[in-house]
């Protein structure tokens, strides 16, 4: 990837009747002559054309003047830039908000990996920190829930080793073209989960098995949506009772529960966000849910089954025997016992 695939420099101007990306990366310019992060300009793009995988990124300057998608040309104008795109997680941002950030993200030895690149503020010493995911992680629906914690674990275990902010939400990034920061392009080496965890291990930064529990009690990030998902999805199973036939009553309580839960945040989330969370779970509810759409008798008859079913656990762990069967066994069976259940009330 060359520089114009990414940016045009100043004094670039692309003709008058052109239009869109591939306009302006094929409009001739020559190439700049200053150095980036140490860089000449085409291996700086170069390297972070390989991290940066947005395609129409968030981008801004002053963030009080709004934060919108532009294309990358116009993006990499800007002071932020976001991180990765919305569904597909490829690189870790880790803020450094101390005097000697940049000290802390490459005095790596017996610590963490050293991070790609890394954006420092001047004035004050804090820096932004980027690392370079071998296969993104898909965040979507169709991801594995395994991978983004675990990568989630490794986010919080680079904090840990640097110093980073927690409160950092890990939206946008420091633009490492711009010319307010000063960038160290330090290599193009990108590294799978394990290979990050086997280093944060060994140097006792990854968080303990409770440490996720606790993120959700104290959320931020990109954790605040993951938290506020799940707490209004099990509000919303049971709501949907006093919803039965009323469609755009029961949007009405979900979207109502989503910002009372958001309102108790340090860093709220913003309204977009809010609306795509509520409408997800609502949506789903309402097209999918066989307990919505076969009525208050499949509920009740579900809602029945379920307790006879916990009765029947008994105080076992996981592998243990119930009754002389073994756990899995019993479950089996309790799952048919309860779709029969509701399959029998739906029929009345």
């Amino acid at each position: 990837m060359t520089g114009s695939d990414l940016w045009v420099p100043p004094g670039a101007v692309p003709d008058a009747g052109s239009r869109g990306s591939e306009s302006l990366c094929e409009a001739p310019f020559d190439p700049p002559g200053y150095l980036v992060g140490g860089l000449p300009f085409e291996a700086a793009t170069a390297i972070w054309g390989r991290l940066w995988t947005s395609r129409y990124p968030l981008a801004a300057d002053e963030f009080d003047d709004g934060v919108w998608r532009q294309t990358r040309e116009e993006a990499m104008t800007r002071m932020h830039v976001e991180l990765h795109p919305k569904q597909v997680w490829g690189l870790i941002g880790i803020d450094g908000d101390s005097a000697d950030a940049v000290l802390r993200m490459v005095s790596t030895v017996d610590s963490h990996p050293m991070p790609n690149v890394i954006i420092e503020n001047a004035v004050n010493g804090h820096a932004h920190a980027g690392f370079g995911i071998t296969t993104p992680i898909n965040v979507t629906n169709y991801g594995s829930r395994r991978a983004v914690r675990y990568g989630l674990s490794i986010e919080e275990a680079l904090r840990r080793a640097v110093g980073g902010d927690p409160s950092y939400p890990g939206r946008l990034i420091k633009n490492p073209f711009h010319s307010r920061w000063i960038t160290h392009f330090l290599h193009d080496k990108t590294s799978t989960l394990n290979q990050f965890g086997a280093i944060l291990t060994a140097a006792g930064h990854m968080p303990g098995r409770g440490w996720h529990n606790q993120r959700r009690r104290e959320p931020v990030g990109y954790s605040r949506n993951e938290t506020l998902f799940h707490m209004v999805r099990r509000f919303a199973y049971r709501e949907m009772r006093h919803h039965w036939g009323d469609a755009e009553g029961y949007r009405a309580a979900v979207a109502k529960h989503v910002a009372i839960l958001n309102a108790d945040f340090p860093i709220p989330l913003g309204g977009n966000e809010l609306g795509h969370i509520s409408q997800s779970i609502s949506d789903w509810t309402i097209n999918y849910s066989r307990m919505w759409n076969d009525g208050p008798a499949a509920y009740d008859a579900a809602f029945s089954a379920i307790q006879a079913a916990r009765g029947r656990k008994g105080s076992g762990r996981n592998g243990g025997l119930i009754g002389g069967r073994i756990r899995g066994q019993s479950r089996s069976e309790e799952s048919r016992l309860l779709h029969a259940g509701i399959q029998a009330a739906a029929s009345r």
